[in-house]
């Protein structure tokens, strides 16, 4: 789920969900379909919420509601998984991680970031 899904929380809140059938067992040799659905296209608006913005969430809701019906593994959107109750059951366990949307800016600033970050709480 988005992360500022619930940012009017006091606490950071991490938001999973997980869809079940009741009373029926996860046949043994069937993967179970993990869909990582962080963009939504949504944007925070002052006074207003979260709201769609840019008009993006039509066409993320149908890619989201494709990949799940049809179970389409997709790398940074979704992964299909052979897991236990022993298990992981997050989806950022197995998932790949999609490169082609970082830029050269971004691992910059990341770098900068950690190098900052490691100045003022490790190197003292």
């Amino acid at each position: 789920m988005p992360g500022e899904l619930f940012f009017d929380s006091d606490i950071g809140v991490v938001t999973c969900v997980m869809m079940f059938t009741a009373h029926k067992p996860h046949p043994a040799n069937k993967e179970t379909y993990f869909g990582y659905y962080k963009e939504d296209g949504f944007v925070k608006r002052k006074t207003k919420g979260r709201i769609n913005a840019f008009g993006k969430w039509e066409g993320i809701k149908a890619e989201w509601m494709s990949s799940y019906i049809n179970r389409k593994a997709k790398v940074g959107l979704s992964v299909n998984k052979f897991v236990s109750a022993d298990d992981e059951w997050c989806a950022e366990a197995y998932m790949e991680t999609d490169y082609s949307k970082l830029s050269k800016k971004d691992f910059i600033f990341t770098i900068k970031k950690y190098l900052y970050t490691k100045e003022l709480f490790f190197e003292k």
